[in-house]
């Protein structure tokens, strides 16, 4: 699917929708089952069906927000360099405030690694 903005946005379109039409369907069953309609094997096995593909949007999910933690690091790394570099040219007060900048990106970095693996174990 197309994502045309470069967040996302058609796909956050579509899993919206995706998710208006789970939660019809959800309360269409609540009302089933409150009016007495047995479970059948059918509804047993979509029941089934629709858990395996929630874990598989959460799994995806997971994994798509520990990659954007891995971007962020790697952004961050980026910056501290280019604050060192300008810390190295400047040579008088701005340069401690440069590796000042680049001592909080590479904690900021270090934030997003963790948060990586935090996204990773969540799989």
């Amino acid at each position: 699917m197309a994502e045309p903005d470069g967040r996302g946005g058609d796909a956050a379109a579509a899993r919206a929708d995706a998710a208006r039409r789970r939660a019809a369907q959800l309360q269409q069953r609540r009302a089933e089952l409150a009016s007495g309609a047995p479970p059948t094997a059918k509804t047993v096995q979509t029941a089934r069906l629709r858990a395996e593909e929630s874990l598989q949007r959460a799994q995806r999910a997971h994994r798509d927000a520990a990659a954007r933690h891995a971007d962020a690091g790697t952004a961050h790394r980026r910056a501290a360099a280019v604050h060192e570099q300008a810390a190295l040219r400047a040579g008088d007060d701005t340069g401690e405030a440069h590796q000042d900048a680049a001592e909080e990106h590479r904690t900021a970095a270090a934030i997003h690694d963790a948060a990586v693996i935090e996204q990773l174990d969540k799989q």
